[in-house]
């Protein structure tokens, strides 16, 4: 063992550095994985949106489409990490994942040549899904362990610096695609869309990401192959448990440790490493409940993808300077930054951040929602258009309000729009990249709209709606259905039914209980049950039906009032509660793999990433309804999230304090 970790040394040596100290290998990785997901941000988007499109789903199935795509995830990153561990490598196992997601781009692109309604589209749509799942879940836990190995033992520091650079690389790429793919979707190239330009362009970057592996292959340390490590320790845990139920008579003397009962046919090495990979597993448990109350925590978060944009990029500035310029600060000091303290101050400021935003609800709570004064109109704009629509708004020959109106979101903001009279007429100008629309609307002061642009983007149409205020509680939601169809649609209720029309398309307020899934009984041609789902305690919803055949779709919007407290007092909150996040993220990902064992770093590491797409499932799967005000919510979440911090300390401790036992050595 020790003329191999000798061997490993001298070729950690050999290895190309930049400035000595940092591999070359390890700057290849990270440009590799800021390219990859740069590429990748928008495609499992597209898949989705191509599912729903073409299996008539409406957006309800997001929830069952997304918890489809993470358990493909997590099944997949296990089934990878053992057979990395114990055939692949880590190096051959991040090509393979590359392959697969090129293979996922090239089935995407001969999608789109393909005519939709066909059995090949449909087979090649569930195929690309599949793939892209696939090279996901093989590709994290390869990616973290391959850059980990390129460091030496004592360049503990540079190791999980490298650790953090890969999280950020992350967060960059997820930033520059957020910015550049809106702007790519509506240019036209040759005549089309761009968007086959900009799979064309990624499925270019994803080639030049495996040429650049494979070619760079001699500047990378790859370690040699432990096969059998996981059988080893699987026969070591059956042999115990054999064996001491063979031995359970009074009279036989206990042993220390139940795994003590495999010493006759295993070393005490060997055991300690099952030991050490059923500490780790315990330590693992608390995981996916901190992620799903972290997901939840998301959800009462700011809605706006671009101020979410600039607060990663915020995340990115401080992260980097606290890399480069504090952190040696504080060391020169005397503070240490050791794992599980990284690890328990990113927890404590994900909790701040539950705290804050506790404080934020109560305030809101406090005050009514401001209404528009004299002089002033609140206007929302809702696309559900094929397209992204740009609009601009003129107060006689000046532009008073401008944006750029994103196709299906899922909230949409209202904005104060300044009147010069009591009534003010504007001119507002909508365009496409393929059509210009012109048309008067006429705006009254102390009152609020909404804008609903719907049709295609050839020649799509707006409706201006008068938005009443939201009077619902007591358990209910205030609902309001709009028709885009070109046909008459009657919903039938026992309490009032209602018929939208082509020149009446926007229902009455409807007051819906909150307990349950909802479903309202319309017809057309043909009876349909329209889906509303599950609607948030004192919630405000607004159904756009889209399309009638072959069943009823829609799209749900959810309203999000004016606060009397401006968003800004919420970017503190993100930002602590990205910074821990963060934290936390990158001090697991330096803990698994320098605890783990040899020969099952791909593995553990796998285990640990799967504790976050398994929160995910238990955020998703969770029927969860807000039956109370959102300040009750925040302090449920809020008190879980410090039971489960208590936890994991107390997990931590007892980690701690039996590795010490284990090693003969402190570790922390």
């Amino acid at each position: 063992m020790e003329a191999i970790e000798a061997q490993k040394e001298e070729q950690l040596l050999k290895i190309k550095k930049f400035r000595n100290k940092f591999p070359v290998s390890g700057i290849i990785l990270l440009i590799i994985k800021w390219l990859d997901n740069t590429s990748f941000s928008e495609l499992y988007g597209l898949l989705k949106k191509n599912f729903f499109s073409h299996f008539n789903f409406s957006t309800e199935y997001g929830n069952s489409l997304d918890l489809m795509f993470h358990c493909c995830l997590t099944s997949m990153a296990l089934i990878s990490s053992i057979i990395t561990d114990s055939c692949l490598g880590k190096f051959n196992a991040l090509i393979l994942s590359q392959v697969l997601l090129l293979t996922g781009y090239s089935i995407v692109i001969a999608r789109e040549f393909l005519p939709e309604d066909t059995f090949m589209s449909m087979f090649l749509l569930v195929t690309g899904l599949l793939l892209v799942a696939s090279s996901t879940g093989v590709k994290l836990p390869c990616f973290m362990c391959l850059a980990g190995d390129q460091f030496q033992e004592n360049q503990v520091k540079e190791r999980n610096m490298m650790f953090s650079f890969l999280f950020l690389s992350i967060s960059f790429g997820e930033i520059f695609a957020t910015f550049l793919v809106p702007l790519i979707k509506d240019l036209e190239c040759f005549s089309k869309n761009c968007y086959l330009v900009y799979l064309l362009a990624s499925t270019c970057i994803e080639i030049f990401c495996i040429v650049l592996l494979i070619v760079s292959k001699k500047l990378f340390f790859i370690a040699v192959l432990k096969r059998g490590k996981i059988l080893e320790i699987f026969k070591c845990i059956q042999f115990a448990l054999v064996n001491q139920l063979r031995h359970c008579a009074l009279k036989i003397p206990r042993r220390d440790h139940w795994l003590d009962w495999a010493l006759e046919k295993f070393s005490e090495e060997q055991i300690r490493d099952v030991k050490i990979f059923f500490l780790l597993l315990l330590f693992t448990i608390p995981f996916p409940f901190l992620w799903a109350l972290s997901k939840k925590q998301a959800g009462f978060s700011w809605q706006n993808d671009e101020v979410q944009a600039y607060v990663s990029g915020c995340l990115i500035i401080i992260i980097t300077f606290s890399e480069i310029c504090v952190r040696p600060i504080a060391k020169r000091h005397g503070f240490s930054f050791t794992t599980m303290r990284k690890m328990l101050i990113g927890m404590l400021l994900i909790y701040i951040s539950m705290l804050i935003t506790l404080y934020l609800e109560l305030q809101i709570e406090k005050y009514p929602y401001p209404m528009p004064g004299p002089r002033e109109c609140y206007l929302r704009v809702i696309n559900v258009v094929d397209s992204t629509i740009h609009m601009d708004l003129y107060k006689n020959t000046t532009v008073s309000y401008s944006r750029l109106c994103v196709a299906f979101k899922k909230h949409e903001n209202y904005k104060k729009i300044h009147l010069d009279s009591e009534y003010q007429n504007f001119l507002n100008k909508l365009y496409s990249s393929k059509t210009l629309k012109k048309e008067n609307i006429l705006l009254k002061e102390k009152e609020k709209y909404t804008l609903v642009l719907y049709g295609r983007s050839r020649n799509f149409s707006s409706l201006l709606i008068h938005d009443e205020e939201n009077t619902s509680g007591n358990g209910l939601a205030d609902v309001k259905i709009v028709s885009a169809l070109d046909k008459n649609i009657t919903f039938l209720r026992a309490l009032g039914s209602f018929r939208l029309t082509e020149y009446n398309r926007v229902s009455p307020s409807l007051r819906i209980k909150t307990n349950r899934s909802r479903k309202l009984l319309c017809k057309t041609d043909v009876i349909y049950w329209f889906t509303l789902g599950l609607l948030d305690y004192g919630g405000n919803y607004m159904y756009v039906i889209i399309k009638d055949t072959p069943i009823l779709i829609s799209w749900k919007i959810q309203t999000i009032e004016i606060k009397n407290i401006s968003f800004v007092w919420q970017i503190p909150q993100l930002i602590i509660f990205e910074i821990g996040e963060f934290m936390v993220q990158v001090s697991c990902m330096q803990f698994y793999y320098a605890e783990a064992v040899e020969g099952m770093k791909v593995t553990m590491m796998a285990l640990w990433l799967n504790t976050i797409f398994t929160g995910f499932l238990i955020d998703t799967t969770m029927i969860y309804n807000f039956l109370l005000p959102s300040w009750i919510d925040q302090f449920i979440f809020s008190s879980i999230q410090l039971a489960l911090i208590i936890i994991i300390v107390i997990t931590a401790y007892y980690y701690q304090e039996t590795i010490i036992k284990l090693r003969r050595k402190p570790h922390f």
